[in-house]
């Protein structure tokens, strides 16, 4: 299962893994923060969630469609810079008012658009490594792995989470409310780990970032040159 399988699997799985680790941290959260920061019901709660996993699972369609245009490499590094942009503002303690509230939103939107541009084209990347004739009949073996690795990241978020804050609330006296900003800082580090290793390793994987229309393009200039 582990033979054979090119190098960009492993830069590709373990970015991934960091990407999912911040996501899981911020989502067991979530809803506990938002009835105890802004003393939201179950109800109300429950609505900000779920237009936020209908936006989370809608706009990989988005970005699938500005990588067909603009490179899938592209569009990943886009979303892990803006879905850093949005654990950042949720990171910052700003209150429980209307504009916490309003900050609140706004990044939830980014981490939303962030996960539509990165997502799905991260594992398109990851597919395109399976092109090559070397390693063709790997492929779902290949894909376990990278699966794996995103089980791995979403085990021990929970934990990371709930650390943190109990960490924020004993050693600089936080408040509970005040306390999940420590858990959605931890997303933010999971992040930042991911761009690390990303940028990194990028030599592993840069082959693999084309579409349908480099191909076409690729196809033609040899068949010119023929």
């Amino acid at each position: 299962m582990f033979e054979n399988q090119p190098k960009g699997l492993w830069t590709l799985a373990i970015a991934n893994t960091g990407e999912r680790f911040g996501y899981y941290t911020m989502l067991m959260v979530f809803t506990l923060f938002l009835k105890d920061n802004f003393a939201f019901s179950e109800a109300q709660a429950g609505v900000i969630y779920s237009v936020f996993l209908g936006l989370v699972y809608f706009l990989p369609l988005f970005g699938g469609m500005l990588a067909d245009r603009f490179g899938y490499g592209k569009m990943v590094t886009y979303g892990i810079v803006v879905m850093f942009l949005g654990y950042l503002l949720l990171a910052l303690p700003l209150g429980s008012d209307m504009s916490a509230l309003v900050a609140v939103c706004g990044a939830l939107g980014l981490v939303s658009l962030g996960t539509g541009l990165f997502k799905g084209n991260l594992q398109v990347l990851t597919g395109n490594l399976y092109d090559d004739p070397r390693y063709a009949a790997n492929r779902d073996s290949g894909f376990s792995i990278f699966y794996m690795a995103i089980n791995i990241g979403s085990l021990f978020a929970a934990s990371a989470g709930l650390w943190a804050m109990g960490y924020a609330q004993q050693h600089f006296g936080w408040t509970k409310a005040e306390s999940y900003h420590a858990a959605f800082a931890v997303a933010c580090l999971s992040l930042v780990f991911s761009i690390i290793v990303y940028y990194v390793f990028r030599n592993t994987y840069k082959h693999a970032d084309y579409n349908s229309n480099t191909k076409k393009a690729v196809s033609g200039e040899a068949e010119e040159e023929l």
